[in-house]
């Protein structure tokens, strides 16, 4: 049953864990015109959201806007987002090989049947599959948001990317590549058994929020 927006702005719960707070407070300390986080999640046709997240001002809210006090800062959420993170925990993975922030999300998109299984247009070896699918779905899709996906190598049938543009620098690429980029790889080219991100993001001039 799909609840009313005044039953959902009454029973939307999502939860940051101490270490994502804390850093979406270091972030926070060092843009002094910025007051919250906004969070989205929207369906892009794979089995998982797509996400993304940026500091805003108190200007930057809407009429409609879920806000949620985490203790220190408020999340900012729109109604539509606001069904797809309801009873969602974020949390932040520090790795040496991999970090970033996780979404973990008891709730699914609804993906279409008509279309939803391997691509005809994927031909060739797996590198090329790749190629062909970064430019024609997934690089059209980080393009909204200033990035590109590049294929850097395929070697055991692991597939090594670049991110790039608005992509570089940004902690939210360990979300998009594990909730987007790799699930629809993994989907789609299925003898693909990992996808890596070789970027440095240490060197982007913003490394937590594109």
């Amino acid at each position: 049953m799909e609840h009313t927006e005044t039953e959902l702005m009454d029973e939307f719960s999502l939860t940051l864990t101490d270490l994502a707070k804390e850093k979406v407070q270091a972030a926070l300390d060092g843009q002094a015109d910025k007051t919250g986080l906004r969070i989205e999640a929207k369906a892009n046709g794979t089995p998982q959201f797509s996400y993304s997240m940026r500091l805003i001002g108190t200007d930057d809210r809407k009429p409609d806007d879920l806000v949620v006090d985490v203790g220190g800062f408020a999340v900012v959420v729109d109604p539509a987002s606001a069904r797809n993170l309801n009873g969602v925990t974020v949390d932040y993975e520090d790795r040496v090989v991999r970090s970033g922030f996780k979404f973990d999300n008891p709730n699914k998109p609804e993906v279409p049947q008509v279309g939803s299984g391997p691509r005809g247009d994927l031909t060739g070896s797996v590198a090329e599959k790749v190629e062909h699918l970064l430019e024609t779905e997934l690089n059209p899709a980080v393009a909204a948001h200033g990035g590109r996906i590049t294929l850097a190598g395929v070697k055991d049938n692991k597939v090594y990317l670049t991110f790039g543009g608005g992509c570089h620098g940004c902690g939210m690429v360990d979300v998009t590549l594990k909730q987007g980029v790799e699930a629809r790889i993994r989907e789609l080219i299925p003898e693909i058994t990992e996808v890596i991100d070789t970027t440095d993001h240490s060197s982007g001039e913003r490394p937590f929020y594109a």
